[in-house]
């Protein structure tokens, strides 16, 4: 009688364990990493292997070096979806400038089906300053994760300091709505003086030049197309005879195509005479 219940005893155990293997087997939507509150570092310009969870997201965190301010680009290879629920979109990054994921600081969201570069909008991102993925899955994923930096240079907080009279080689990357780059000059003591910008493009561009810090304020007559010549020079005399001395001006450099490139180009400002 005894043999006989254990018997029984062992055939409900095993039961048990098959519909609980069974059971796990058919919940298992895969792994994400980092969360919210503990995003995993990625180091611009190195791969990094990593997988999301059907349903599930993942979080990244990765810093601009102090030099680095410009527009950033995020390449997802070898991406593999299994179990995917849709038939347009395995993976949707978005990209955060605060560390709560917050919608307010949502800077740019782009989907992709199968391993692609995403651009952010080709915004420019500040130097030193930490920015935030999150990475939502359709399906049980793995993928490789690469951040580098893209072709256009500074940004509104950190524009890239051009010297009086010396060359510059630069380059822009975007379109006519997206990709800018930023630049910031001082003028020399003088009370006032007219300026040039001499640029040779491979690209027609549109130059524009502010007064302030936020890049909002267009000085005079200075919204310029640079078209695409040799040798452009362009003359930035502001709104009276000329631009203020012992002043900070700031310069936005932008392409004007409908498709996105990469537009190079040298640029140098001098006072004239």
């Amino acid at each position: 009688m005894k043999v006989f219940y254990y018997l029984v005893f062992v055939l409900i155990i095993g039961s048990c364990s098959v519909e609980s293997e069974e059971t796990s087997t058919a919940t298992d939507y895969g792994t994400s990493d980092g969360s919210a509150s503990s995003p995993v570092d990625l180091t611009v310009g190195t791969a990094k292997e990593g997988s999301f969870a059907k349903y599930g997201s993942s979080y990244y965190k990765f810093t601009p070096s102090s030099t680095g301010a410009g527009s950033y680009k995020l390449a997802i290879g070898s991406l593999s979806v299994s179990d995917s629920w849709s038939s347009s979109s395995s993976v949707t990054t978005s990209l955060y400038s605060d560390s709560g994921y917050s919608t307010s600081n949502l800077l740019a969201s782009e989907s992709c089906l199968a391993s692609c570069t995403l651009n952010f909008n080709y915004q420019g991102l500040d130097n030193s300053s930490t920015y935030y993925l999150k990475i939502y899955g359709y399906g049980k994923g793995t993928y490789s994760l690469t951040v580098s930096q893209g072709g256009s240079e500074g940004s509104k907080n950190n524009p890239v300091v051009l010297t009086v009279g010396t060359l510059h080689s630069g380059k822009v990357e975007g379109t006519n709505y997206y990709g800018k780059s930023y630049y910031k000059f001082t003028t020399a003591d003088e009370d006032e003086t007219n300026y040039t910008l001499t640029m040779t493009n491979t690209d027609s561009m549109d130059c524009d030049l502010f007064s302030d810090f936020g890049f909002s304020t267009l000085v005079g007559s200075t919204n310029n197309g640079c078209t695409a010549d040799d040798n452009l020079t362009a003359t930035f005399s502001g709104s009276g005879s000329g631009l203020s001395g012992s002043t900070t001006y700031y310069l936005r450099i932008e392409g004007t195509s409908t498709t996105a490139k990469t537009s190079t180009y040298t640029i140098k400002v001098a006072a004239e005479g």
